[in-house]
């Protein structure tokens, strides 16, 4: 079964970094939730967090932190009181889709060359945010060889949907993740990047390295802009003929110019190789401005 979080005090701490300076009049937990250095763990469980700041703020300002917090968090209770509710929906709506998961889990394990990989131990995070204007979902994951998770951020208003999009932009952050379980694809994928960087730099004027640029555009040519989703989504992979102007662009090209090739290599168990990463190169080389 899924690992789901959904926790109080992380979706406490994502609002205050959020929220305007006026809304929480205390500078001093404002600069305490920029801290870089303990930004990955505002997402962990509500029993380790605290342990976990402490040891990188030291015993004196982890007491300002908790003090900090105290005195703001009456602020956040409606809130929370209003969109908890939603949350644990949409934990359902995930856990109800557990076996349609496991299916695309299944595909881009062999996609990635992967035997060992138990999706149901990596934590996801459900954080609901008031300050996105658009009504859909979004996530990210975060990884280091010790840790690793994954954070979806619910808009408001965003009611869990009777289709399937929201499982495959969750599929998406877990194929990042099983990936880097393959340290000789990624070195693959570093290599082909290094070997097309001026091209690479030329494509997006948006921050993200050529190799992260690389990684976006194979993971997205399967899923969510792929063929994965059509074959265990039943959503059609949309066409796309226009030069792209930016990384979604990018990456619905992709996925309807090599869909042939991703149908191929899904439905005849072939592995992620060079000479698929070849081909996604020479699209890019083709459509560029």
């Amino acid at each position: 079964m899924f690992k789901i979080i959904i926790s109080k005090y992380s979706n406490f701490l994502f609002f205050a970094r959020k929220a305007d300076k006026n809304f929480f009049n205390d500078n001093d937990l404002r600069n305490y939730l920029y801290n870089k250095n303990i930004d990955l763990f505002f997402y962990n469980e509500d029993d380790k967090i605290w342990n976990k700041i402490k040891k990188v703020l030291g015993e004196k300002k982890y007491k300002q932190f908790k003090k900090s917090i105290a005195s703001q968090k009456n602020k956040f209770s409606p809130y929370w009181q209003q969109n908890s509710r939603q949350l644990f929906l949409w934990k359902s709506y995930f856990e109800s889709n557990y076996f349609l998961f496991k299916q695309i889990i299944y595909d881009m394990k062999n996609l990635c060359d992967v035997k060992h990989f138990t999706f149901s131990r990596i934590p996801v995070y459900l954080i609901f945010d008031p300050f996105n204007k658009y009504k859909e979902i979004s996530a990210w994951f975060s990884w280091t060889q010790k840790e690793s998770f994954i954070v979806v951020e619910i808009p408001f208003e965003c009611k869990t949907p009777n289709n399937f999009f929201p499982l495959s932009i969750l599929s998406h952050e877990f194929f990042h993740l099983i990936l880097r379980k393959n340290s000789d694809l990624m070195s693959r994928i570093k290599k082909i990047a290094e070997e097309n960087s001026e091209l690479l730099k030329s494509v997006l004027n948006e921050n993200i390295s050529n190799k992260m640029l690389v990684e976006e555009l194979l993971i997205s040519s399967f899923i969510p802009e792929g063929y994965l989703n059509e074959k265990h989504l039943d959503i059609k992979v949309a066409v796309c003929n226009s030069r792209p102007r930016n990384l979604l662009n990018w990456r619905k090209l992709i996925a309807i110019k090599l869909y042939n090739t991703e149908k191929e290599y899904i439905n005849n168990m072939r592995r992620i190789d060079e000479k698929y990463l070849k081909k996604l190169v020479n699209f890019i080389k083709k459509y560029k401005k």
